[in-house]
């Protein structure tokens, strides 16, 4: 992404906030109300969807339009509907790249607008975006609700707080000093909170931890760990203590185990849609997620290292493996999980109804203020005190930390392209609560464990399940192995599907991109599939794929890969391509040299690059110079990205010869790149890629 903060532009975000984003007064809007048979043309999202009573909360909407669909007057407008289907207006919606607005490409046929909502009560409020498609007729989105909570109360989260710091002081008291006596101590310990003011309901898990449900609507908890002699412990959420010989160190306090501060909450939009109409057998894509809240309590394991180099075996070199680890694995991140076909999670957990982030509660956090507090209040995060228990029945270590819930999951925006989950966390099949969250999101298939799970064995399985699923190409059913921990309680690895058959593909799929979406490609940085680009419509179909420098939100070049199989009569492969770039015509010439390139990675691993386009090569190309366009087509104003007027090639085919790969697994890479500077933007659009 490149610098945005031009003068013009915040003049339009001051004059554009002042007359929408406020919406403290509402306008009535007296048309007849829309019924159930109205034109559905596009799919609203909102984020967040859940805000608190009296409270200023910041809501951005997008309402992504359907190809060939456009409006009058170049806006939409979001309205507020009641029971009766009547409107109130709240504002416009806007396609104008205006990032102050939530826009992040102009004229890309998704409308977006950033609004302070204030509700005077709690409920479920119902919103629409409509367009003016003639003087005759209104296209609508289906209805999006928000849900507004009443107000988390300091009284409420310091009940919360203090109860559960008492706990751990009472945990102690009820150890009297002997660490085994935990399932005595725990049933003790849930005895005295059931008694606690502000304590509404308890239910213990074993010796694993302590659920608690407060009067106020809230929830948190305890979880325990019991350490050796040398500080070590060797579970994910829970209790061993027939054998402690065989345990690893929490060497660094919870409150210092973390990387990075989380002290905002990146809206990481996806699409509204339900799943994309994939093959219900294929993942959708090669993107991994590590997530590793708890890295540092297990040094002499690695298990997120040990999947990225297994992967790393594969003859497909298109795995794009992500880590977060610590802290850095926060609610954030986790909101963006159905980005991901592969996702493994190692972290503490509970009763499969509990899943712990790396993200230290902090209340005086803005973060907390603006975003947490309706998210506790809905039941979607619990905070939950992190125990390990020394070897003397004292406490050497204790943090609080926010926790996912089934709600959390079952609330996330977009779905999951039909993605396998590995989770990591102790007693993750226990109950099927988080399991039937994210399999409702779309995964396909749910890997966990029936009880207290060991990190040796984590370890393992999850080399094993990246072996078997992403190396030998193995469906998901058959990448799972009857298996249990060797060490007591002897946890099972178990596995939940909604479809046990699905598996990495082996050809090319979404050639053309007329999924709507980028699934079938693995992506890194800004790739994403649009339906036009200001007056630029695809060359066939609906859609067409884009990577670019960094436009809007995302703040890194793009790539986009898959990995397929040249067959024995095939040939050749050819694409078609458009190169818009701001960096024509007056850095021609220059160092800035932002490119467009082709590159096919062999099951080998050796590279071989098919097409490289620099500014200066299509200048070339196109007979422009510093002073001449040539053949190049100025399109601004009618495409803009931030900076410079914009200039494009116009669609242009490329082929390539495949034959010397036939019979070879093969990755197909197209990359934008930015050279010298990170101001001026290039995107190139992609379209029918076909293999012959």
């Amino acid at each position: 992404m490149k610098t945005k903060f031009t003068v013009w532009i915040f003049l339009a975000f001051i004059f554009t906030f002042s007359l929408f984003s406020g919406c403290s007064e509402e306008n009535s809007v007296n048309t007849p109300p829309p019924g159930q048979n109205d034109l559905i043309v596009g799919t609203l999202v909102s984020t967040p969807n859940v805000i608190t009573v009296s409270n200023n909360d910041t809501v951005i909407f997008r309402f992504t339009v359907n190809p060939g669909v456009t409006f009058t007057d170049s806006v939409s407008r979001l309205v507020k509907t009641d029971a009766g289907n009547n409107e109130t207006l709240i504002g416009l919606l806007e396609d104008n790249g205006n990032l102050d607005n939530g826009d992040e490409i102009a004229k890309d046929n998704v409308y977006s607008g950033k609004f302070i909502i204030n509700e005077s009560s709690a409920g479920d409020i119902n919103y629409k975006a409509k367009g003016t498609i003639s003087s005759t007729s209104t296209g609508y989105s289906p209805a999006v609700t928000v849900t507004v909570y009443s107000q988390l109360s300091p009284q409420e989260v310091s009940t919360l707080m203090a109860t559960q710091e008492n706990a751990k002081n009472q945990l102690i008291t009820f150890l009297g000093g002997n660490p085994n006596n935990i399932d005595n101590a725990s049933a003790q310990l849930a005895a005295w909170l059931q008694s606690q003011p502000g304590v509404q309901s308890v239910e213990r898990g074993g010796n694993t931890g302590i659920l608690i449900n407060y009067t106020s609507g809230i929830s948190g908890g305890l979880v325990f760990s019991i350490a050796d002699a040398n500080g070590k412990i060797s579970t994910l959420g829970g209790t061993d203590i027939a054998d402690t010989s065989r345990r690893n160190t929490r060497q660094i306090p919870v409150n210092q185990q973390t990387k990075g501060v989380n002290d905002y909450y990146k809206d990481d939009f996806t699409n509204g849609f339900d799943n994309p109409p994939l093959d219900p057998n294929t993942i959708g894509n090669r993107n991994v997620l590590i997530y590793e809240p708890f890295h540092a309590a297990f040094p002499d394991y690695n298990v997120g290292q040990k999947v990225k180099n297994r992967l790393g075996q594969s003859y497909c070199k298109d795995f794009t493996v992500t880590t977060y680890l610590d802290q850095a694995a926060n609610i954030s991140v986790l909101s963006g999980i159905t980005n991901y076909g592969f996702v493994v999670i190692t972290t503490h957990g509970l009763l499969g109804k509990k899943l712990f982030t790396g993200e230290p509660v902090d209340t005086n956090a803005q973060i907390y203020k603006t975003k947490y507090k309706a998210m506790i209040k809905s039941g979607k995060l619990d905070i939950w005190k992190d125990i390990v228990i020394s070897n003397t029945g004292g406490v050497s270590v204790s943090g609080d930390v926010y926790v996912a819930t089934n709600k959390f999951f079952s609330g996330l925006t977009g779905t999951f392209p039909n993605s396998v989950i590995l989770n990591n966390s102790c007693e993750s099949t226990m109950n099927p609560d988080i399991a039937n969250a994210i399999l409702g999101k779309g995964a396909k298939t749910y890997f966990g464990y029936s009880k207290v799970v060991h990190i040796k064995f984590v370890e393992t399985i999850s080399d094993s399940i990246a072996k078997r699923l992403g190396v030998e190409s193995k469906t998901s059913g058959n990448s799972y192995f009857n298996a249990s921990d060797p060490f007591d309680p002897f946890a099972a690895f178990e596995k939940k599907v909604g479809n046990d058959m699905v598996s990495f593909s082996s050809t090319l799929i979404n050639k053309d991109y007329e999924l709507g979406t980028i699934e079938g490609w693995t992506k890194s940085g800004d790739g994403r599939v649009i339906s036009r680009l200001g007056s630029v419509n695809p060359t066939q179909g609906s859609f067409m794929g884009i990577i670019s420098t960094g436009l809007g939100y995302t703040t890194s070049s793009g790539l986009i890969s898959q990995c397929f199989t040249v067959q024995n009569n095939q040939s050749t492969i050819k694409l078609r391509w458009n190169f818009l770039s701001e960096e024509f015509l007056e850095y021609i010439n220059s160092q800035y040299q932002d490119y467009f390139r082709i590159k096919i990675i062999k099951q080998d691993g050796s590279e071989v690059t098919l097409l490289n386009k620099t500014i200066d090569n299509i200048a070339a190309d196109f007979g422009a110079t510093q002073q001449n366009p040539g053949q190049l087509i100025h399109v601004s104003p009618e495409i803009v990205f931030d900076r410079g007027d914009v200039y494009m090639t116009g669609w242009q085919e490329s082929s390539f010869d495949i034959t010397p790969y036939r019979g070879q697994i093969v990755t197909i890479i197209f990359s934008a790149g930015d050279v010298g500077d990170s101001i001026f933007d290039t995107a190139i659009l992609l379209d029918d890629v076909i293999v012959q």
